[in-house]
C-alpha cells in the first residue's frame, strides 16, 4: 500500500505540471497545451468576432459555453465538432494546409476553421421546442447527439456556404473546387442524391458532401430565398417531431431530393455550355490509374517515374514504373483478340484501350499508418519521402525516410521533425517546409545532426509550400500566403538574399503544383481562372510569364519531361496523366502587383479581415472539475445465462483527464442478478490511475442454463485500487501496472496486491502485418497467483488471422468461468472471472484456467469466425465457435472525436455472436448474444 501511496503522490505532482491551459472568453472555454499558446491566444480572439457575426446573420447562438480544444494530432489540417445542446465542443488542429487542398481559399486558416466548426455548433446544437424531448436531451447525450444530427450533406454543405458567404472565400468560391464539380457534372457524375451523403466509392466522391452539398443548398438560397432554407433549421426543433426531410418539404413544397434532381440538372446545362466556349485543349492520355495518384516525379534519367497511389480503402502505395509504353500489355491484348476470332470468327473483340498501364518495376507499402507523401529521387536507387511517425503524446508528425528501391531497406532519417514538401540539395541536406506547432518554416537540415537552420521567418498565420531548387540550387523558387493575402510565387537568390515575387493578374485564384524545368529554365505551376484550372510557366532568365488556354479538367499537377508537358487530372475513374498536345503559349501581362486576395461575395454580415491577434489573455492550468453529466444505459441479452439491463450516472472532463461512472445493474424477471458498480479514472500524461468497486447478489440456478457444481446464491463484492504509466508511443508500448486488490465471495475475504505489465508490439504493411500484445502479472498477498494473456495478429492479403492465450492460477482465490461482460463484475474480469457469452456465470469454477481462441474474418473490423477452447484444472471444460463481433461503438462512430465527446457517447462497447457449445458435462446448443456496456 505505501508504494502505490508513493507512485499516486508522483501522479499527483506530474499532473501538477498544467501540461495543459485554459483561456476562458466570455462565451468559450479555450484548452491548449502550452506548445500552442500563441496559436490559442488569437483563436480566442478570432473565435468572440465569429460568435458575433454569426449571431448577426443567423439570430442564434448557442445556449451554453463551448468548449474548444486547440491540438495538432497528426500534422494536417482538420477540425471537427460535437453538436450538444448543454456541452459543445469544437476541436481546431492548428497545422494550416497546403496550396493543393479544397481547403487553401481562405483569408487564414484559423479563421475559416473556427467558423466552420461554429457553424456546425450553432446549426445543430439548437435546443428542441419540444420540453419533454429537450428534458430527455439534457440527461442522455445520445438522444441529444441523435436529435442534432442531420444528414452530412446537410451539416458539412451548410457549414461550408456560410463558411463562403461570410468570407467571400472559401469552397463555394474556389476556382479548384468548382473545376472538379463542373467536370463531374460534365461527365454526368455528379452524385445521387442517395450518395450525396458518404459517396458512392468514385474518387473524390467522399468530398461531395461539401463540395456539391455547398453549391445545392446556395442554388436554393438563391432560387427560393435564404429565409425558406432558414425555416427548415427551426422546423426540425420545432414542437412537432420533424426529420430533416419532412421538415424540408413542408419548407420548400418539395422533397430535397426532387429539387436536387433539378439542381443537378440546372447546373450540369451550365457545365456543358462552359466547356462549350473553352477552346480546345489538344491532349494524348499517357497513364490511367484506378484512384487517386499524386507526386508524380520522373527520374534523373527519366526512364521510370514514381507516384504516390491510394485505393478506396484508403491503402497507400509508392510505385515505380517504366516511362517508356508497355508493348508487353499491347502484345497480350492483341493475343487475346486473336484468339478470340480464332474460336469465335464472328464475334467482335475488344477496342484497342486509349493507352495501356504502364509497367510496374517496384512498390513499397506504407508502413505502420504513416502514408507516404512528397517522394522525390536522390539517384536512380534512393528515394525519400515523407511520412507520419507516432510520437509518445498519441500524436503523429512527419519525418524524412529513405526507401532502397534495389534491395526494399527503409530507414528514418529525421525524428519529430514535421516536414511536409522539400527539395533535396544532397544526400545530407534538403530545404523543406516545416509545420510545428500551427507555425509554417523554410528550413535547411542537416539530415546526419539533425540541424535546422532557418530560410525563412516563422509567423503565425504565414504558410509556406513547394520549396524547389533550381539553377544549380542557387535559387529556391516557393509558395507564400499570410492572412487576407493570396497564394505568390517567390523566387529567392540564395547567395545574395534578393526576392522576386511573380505577381499572377488580379483575376487569378488557386496557386499550386510548382515544377521546374531544367531544360528550359522555367518554373510551371498551376493556377485557377473563373472555376477553370491554367498551366502557367515562368521564364527566370527573361521575367516572362506565359500561360495556356483554360481547361476543363480539374489539373493537380504539371510535369515536363524531355520538354513534353504532362498534366494530371481528378477523374470519376481515378485521377489521369495525359500529354499536352502542341501547347499553345500565351503571354501574360500583369497591369498591376495584387498582393490581397479578393473577396468573391459581400455580405452584410461578412467578417472583418483575419487577424492574427496575439494578445496574451489570462490562462489559467486546465482543470477536471468542470464535468459533463448523462444518463448512460446499458443491456445484454444472453441465451445462456439472463437478459439484463443497466442505468448508471456517468460523468467526464472535455479531456477525459476525470472520468468516472455509478450505476446498477439487474436480469430481467428471473432475479438472476442485482449488482452495482463505481469506476474512477484520472489520466495525465500517460499517467493512468483507475479506482474500481463492484458489488453483484448472483443466483446461478436461476440462470437459462445449469451450471457445473452448485447453484448457491453467491454475492461478490470488489475493490481495486492501481496505478499505470505508458512508455512508448501509440504504436509500441510498454505499461508497467501496480495496484491494491479486495475480492469478498459471501463471508470470505481476499487481500493482495499486483503487479505487472502489458506492451503493444506493432508491424503493418497494409497488405501484410503482425500485432502482438502481451499482458502479465503477478498477485501477492492472500491472491496468491498469476495470469498473462496473448494477443496474436496478423494479416495476409488483407486477410486477418487472430490468436489468443488467457492463462490465470490461484491457489487461494477461485477462478470462475462463464457469463458476459458486465460493469459490475471488471475487477473480477481483469483477475479471476474469465467472461465467456456463450455460458452461464459461474459455470465452472477451480484454482487455474487455459482458454485457446483463434479466429478470422474477411476483413479487419469484420465479424469473426472463432474457435474456442477452455481448461479449467487442466481439465477440457468445453468448447465453442461461430460468428462474433466486439468494438468500441463510440469510436467507430466518432472516430477521434470520441476523445472529447460529452459522457455519455464515450467509453461505449458492442458485443454480439452467435454459436455452437459443446462439451462433456453440457449440453449441445446453439447460444446467442447481444450486449451494450460501457467500460472506462
Amino acid at each position: 500500500m505505501r508504494a502505490l501511496l508513493v507512485v499516486l503522490v508522483a501522479v499527483a505532482n506530474f499532473g501538477a505540471q498544467a501540461q495543459w491551459l485554459t483561456i476562458k472568453t466570455d462565451n468559450f472555454n479555450v484548452h491548449y497545451p502550452r506548445s500552442l499558446q500563441h496559436w490559442a491566444y488569437s483563436a480566442a480572439n478570432e473565435l468572440e468576432i465569429v460568435r458575433e457575426k454569426v449571431l448577426a446573420q443567423q439570430g442564434r447562438a448557442l445556449d451554453e459555453r463551448a468548449d474548444v480544444v486547440i491540438y495538432d494530432p497528426d500534422n494536417a489540417a482538420n477540425g471537427f465538432a460535437l453538436p450538444s445542446t448543454d456541452k459543445p465542443m469544437m476541436a481546431l488542429l492548428a497545422t494550416p494546409p497546403q496550396s493543393d487542398s479544397f481547403i487553401a481559399n481562405n483569408m487564414s486558416w484559423q479563421q475559416l476553421l473556427i467558423l466552420h466548426e461554429y457553424i456546425h455548433l450553432v446549426h445543430l446544437s439548437q435546443p428542441s421546442r419540444n420540453l419533454w424531448r429537450q428534458h430527455l436531451r439534457d440527461w442522455h447525450d445520445i438522444t441529444d447527439l441523435l436529435d442534432a444530427v442531420l444528414p452530412r450533406w446537410v451539416s458539412e454543405g451548410y457549414a461550408t456556404l456560410l463558411e463562403s458567404r461570410l468570407t467571400g472565400r472559401g469552397r463555394l468560391y474556389d476556382n479548384y473546387s468548382e473545376s472538379v464539380v463542373r467536370y463531374y457534372a460534365q461527365q454526368g457524375a455528379l452524385p445521387t442524391y442517395g450518395a450525396l451523403n458518404n459517396g458512392d466509392k468514385s474518387y473524390l466522391s467522399n468530398s461531395m458532401a461539401y463540395l456539391v452539398g455547398v453549391r445545392f443548398l446556395a442554388w436554393l438560397e438563391d432560387n427560393y430565398g435564404a429565409q425558406t432554407l432558414d425555416a427548415v433549421w427551426t422546423r426540425v426543433q420545432a414542437l412537432e417531431s420533424r426529420n430533416f426531410e419532412t421538415a424540408f418539404r413542408g419548407a420548400f413544397g418539395k422533397s430535397a431530393n426532387q429539387l436536387y434532381r433539378r439542381f443537378v440538372v440546372e447546373y450540369s446545362y451550365q457545365a456543358m455550355q462552359q466547356e462549350l466556349a473553352l477552346p480546345p485543349t489538344a491532349s494524348q492520355l499517357w497513364q490511367t490509374f484506378s484512384f487517386d495518384a499524386r507526386d508524380i516525379v520522373f527520374s534523373p534519367d527519366r526512364s521510370r517515374f514514381l507516384v504516390v497511389e491510394q485505393d478506396h480503402n484508403r491503402r497507400v502505395t509508392l510505385g515505380i514504373y517504366e516511362a517508356k509504353d508497355n508493348d508487353e500489355a499491347a502484345e497480350q491484348f492483341n493475343m487475346r483478340n486473336q484468339a478470340i476470332l480464332a474460336a469465335d470468327p464472328e464475334d467482335v473483340p475488344d477496342i484497342k484501350p486509349e493507352v495501356f498501364p504502364k509497367k510496374r518495376l517496384a512498390q513499397f507499402n506504407s508502413h505502420n499508418f504513416g502514408g507516404i507523401y512528397h517522394p522525390q529521387w536522390l539517384n536512380d536507387k534512393h528515394i525519400y519521402f515523407v511520412a507520419k511517425t507516432p510520437t509518445s503524446e498519441h500524436t503523429f508528425v512527419n519525418d524524412l525516410f529513405l526507401w532502397q528501391s534495389d534491395t526494399g531497406v527503409l530507414k528514418q532519417l529525421t525524428r519529430g521533425t514535421g516536414i511536409r514538401r522539400f527539395s533535396i540539395i544532397d544526400a545530407n541536406t534538403i530545404i523543406a517546409e516545416v509545420s510545428r506547432q500551427g507555425y509554417s518554416q523554410l528550413m535547411k537540415i542537416a539530415l546526419d545532426s539533425g540541424e535546422l537552420t532557418p530560410i525563412t521567418t516563422a509567423k503565425l498565420g504565414d504558410v509556406y509550400d513547394f520549396p524547389v531548387l533550381v539553377e544549380n540550387n542557387s535559387t529556391l523558387a516557393y509558395l507564400r500566403v499570410s492572412p487576407n493575402k493570396r497564394w505568390q510565387l517567390v523566387v529567392e537568390d540564395l547567395t545574395g538574399n534578393l526576392i522576386d515575387i511573380v505577381y499572377l493578374p488580379k483575376q487569378h485564384q488557386y496557386l499550386t503544383a510548382l515544377h521546374w524545368s531544367g531544360d528550359e529554365h522555367k518554373l510551371y505551376f498551376i493556377s485557377g481562372l473563373e472555376g477553370h484550372m491554367k498551366v502557367m510557366r515562368y521564364d527566370l532568365s527573361s521575367r516572362k510569364l506565359e500561360t495556356l488556354p483554360k481547361n476543363a479538367k480539374p489539373l493537380k499537377q504539371v510535369l515536363v519531361h524531355s520538354q513534353k508537358v504532362f498534366v494530371s487530372y481528378a477523374a470519376p475513374d481515378g485521377v489521369k496523366l495525359a500529354q499536352i498536345v502542341s501547347p499553345r503559349w500565351q503571354v501574360v501581362r500583369v497591369s498591376e502587383p495584387v498582393d490581397n486576395a479578393e473577396r468573391k461575395a459581400q455580405h452584410k454580415h461578412q467578417l472583418p479581415p483575419a487577424k492574427i491577434d496575439q494578445t496574451a489573455h489570462e490562462a489559467v492550468a486546465y482543470s477536471a472539475s468542470e464535468q459533463s453529466y448523462s444518463i448512460a444505459l446499458s443491456g445484454a441479452l444472453h441465451s445462456a445465462a439472463f437478459d439484463s439491463v443497466g442505468v448508471a450516472l456517468k460523468g467526464q472532463d472535455v479531456l477525459r483527464q476525470l472520468s468516472w461512472q455509478l450505476g446498477i445493474e439487474k436480469s430481467i424477471n428471473n432475479g438472476a442478478l442485482l449488482g452495482g458498480f463505481a469506476q474512477l479514472e484520472y489520466y495525465q500524461h500517460n499517467w493512468k490511475t483507475t479506482l474500481d468497486a463492484g458489488y453483484q447478489d448472483l443466483a446461478p440456478d436461476k440462470q437459462s442454463n445449469a451450471i457445473l457444481g452448485k447453484g448457491n446464491e453467491a454475492r461478490f463484492k470488489q475493490f481495486a485500487l492501481t496505478s499505470s504509466y505508458r512508455f512508448g508511443d501509440i504504436l509500441n508500448n510498454v505499461t508497467p501496472e501496480f495496484g491494491v486488490i479486495r475480492i469478498q465471495q459471501g463471508d470470505t475475504v481476499w487481500n493482495g496486491s499486483r503487479y505487472g505489465a502489458n506492451g503493444n508490439l506493432v508491424w503493418d504493411a497494409q497488405q501484410h502485418g503482425t500485432a502482438l500484445h502481451v499482458s502479465a502479472s503477478q498477485w501477492l498477498g492472500e491472491l496468491n497467483g498469476f495470469d498473462y494473456q496473448v494477443n496474436l495478429f496478423a494479416k495476409a492479403w488483407h486477410i486477418p488471422f487472430y490468436a489468443s492465450v488467457d492463462s490465470r492460477y490461484s491457489n487461494s482465490l477461485p477462478i470462475s468461468l462463464g457469463g458476459g461482460q458486465l460493469t459490475s463484475t471488471s475487477v473480477s474480469n481483469g483477475l479471476n472471472a474469465i467472461s465467456e457469452p456463450m455460458l452461464p456465470y459461474l459455470f465452472a469454477t477451480g484454482s487455474r484456467y487455459l482458454g485457446y481462441e483463434f479466429a478470422t474474418s474477411w476483413q479487419q473490423g469484420r465479424p469473426k469466425l472463432f474457435y474456442k477452447q477452455h481448461q479449467v484444472d487442466r481439465s477440457v471444460i468445453g468448447q465453442s465457435y461461430g460468428i462474433k463481433m466486439q468494438s468500441s461503438l463510440s469510436k467507430t462512430v466518432l472516430g477521434r472525436a470520441a476523445n472529447f465527446a460529452p459522457a455519455g457517447l464515450t467509453d461505449l462497447y458492442f458485443s454480439a455472436g452467435i454459436g455452437r457449445v459443446e462439451g462433456h458435462n453440457m449440453a449441445n446448443e446453439n447460444r446467442v448474444w447481444l450486449g451494450v456496456w460501457y467500460e472506462l
